[in-house]
Order: structure tokens, then sequence, then C-alpha cells
């Protein structure tokens, strides 16, 4: 059973979504909403399988929205705009749905969105904002991403970007390959090159891990904490 939370402005669009859901014995349409705001505070709370998106809202942008998701989270993007599709699918979405929705076209995306979540399939790039412009970027081309205030920094194998983003929220975005070893710091497990009892070393950067996070980050990779 797919579990289904819906956020679009329009509740005649709602309510589209919730009778083709209906019609569906493996999908439960849990919750929709019309304020952005609180369909994201209920998505940070409870276990969801799939989202329904709108891109055009007053309060927050569908797209700004779709690239703080956390990568299990399957996206359909629901637009009345085709132009919107490219962007749609250049964040990885899983399907688009061009308003009004058909019975059919809805049975479609959702059966996608089952089959990607029965193949363990995550999102494997992220669009992320830097000084008012988009940047796709590889997940596990991310070395490190280290908290600056407000600001984090996202180091890659070949640039670092400045995003206004907290620590906490950016991580439900990453896969299990990351993993915290501090206040400040999460890492890609995939390129470490060096382990130490109170450091880890990505090339020629030294990392901290704090004794806070050391024993789970150490369980992660699968070696004692000393």
């Amino acid at each position: 059973m797919l579990h289904a939370v819906a956020i679009d402005d329009e509740p005649l669009a709602l309510d589209v979504l919730t009778n083709h859901a209906r019609e569906l014995d493996f999908i439960r349409l849990e919750r929709t909403f019309t304020n952005a705001s609180e369909g994201l505070e209920y998505l940070r709370r409870n276990k969801t399988d799939l989202l329904f998106l709108d891109i055009n809202m007053p309060d927050r942008n569908g797209l700004d929205i779709a690239a703080q998701l956390p990568s299990h989270l399957q996206l359909i993007f629901t637009t009345a705009y085709a132009e919107h599709a490219v962007h749609g699918f250049e964040l990885n979405a899983t399907d688009y749905l061009l308003k009004p929705v058909s019975l059919a076209r809805f049975t479609q995306a959702c059966q996608k969105a089952r089959q990607q979540l029965e193949n363990g399939i995550e999102k494997e790039e992220l669009f992320i904002k830097e000084s008012g412009i988009w940047y796709k970027i590889r997940i596990q081309e991310l070395l490190y991403i280290e908290s600056q205030g407000n600001y984090l920094k996202l180091v890659t194998k070949n640039r670092g970007y400045l995003v206004r983003h907290t620590l906490h929220e950016f991580e439900q975005q990453l896969p299990a390959s990351f993993g915290r070893t501090h206040k400040s710091f999460i890492v890609n497990t995939r390129n470490i090159d060096r382990v130490e009892p109170e450091q880890v070393a990505i090339g020629a950067v030294v990392i901290p891990v704090s004794a806070g996070y050391k024993k789970e980050f150490f369980n992660k990779l699968g070696l004692k904490n000393q």
C-alpha cells in the first residue's frame, strides 16, 4: 500500500486526486493540503511514500519544495502547464500529471511510483539554488556538507556551493550512504579515504567526528567505536 499526500492550492484539483485514489486498491491518499507549509510539516512527521505536488502555488513554488524532499519519497507533479514537465523530470520526479487529470493517467503514474518504490529507486540528482541560480548535481558526487550559520557549504569533486538551508532539512534528502559526523558536518561515506578515532579524511580535507555522533557513524561504517 502506498501512503500518499497531495499539496495543491486548488481544492477542486485535490478533490479529483482524492476521487481517483479511491479507485485504486494499492494507494491511500492520507491527507490533502491547500497550504504548502502545512503539507511539508506533515511530511516531516509522518511516513509517506508518494507526494502529489502542484507547481504554481501562492505560498510556495513546487519546484523549490521538490529540491528539499527526502530521496526515498516518490514525487508526482500536478500542473496546468505542460512546459513545467521538463523541469519536473530535471528534478528527478517520478512523473507529472497535466490538469485536468484523467483516471487512466493517474493510474499509470501511481503504478510507476509503486514500481520504483519496490525496486528501491532513490533520487540520483537534485537541484540546489545558489545566488538565484539552480544547479543540478549528482548526489553521489557530494563529498561533504558543512553548516555555516544560516547557510550550507556543499562540496563536490569539482566545486563548492553555498546555499541557504538548514543541515537537518538537507539531511532528509540524502540516501543512507551519507552520515552525520558532527553537528556541523555530513559526509558521503563512499568518498572517505581514511578513518581515525576523532576524524575522517576525504582527500586532503579532514572532518571532525564528535562524541555525540561517533557511535552511530562508526556503526554505519561497520567499524567498532573505539
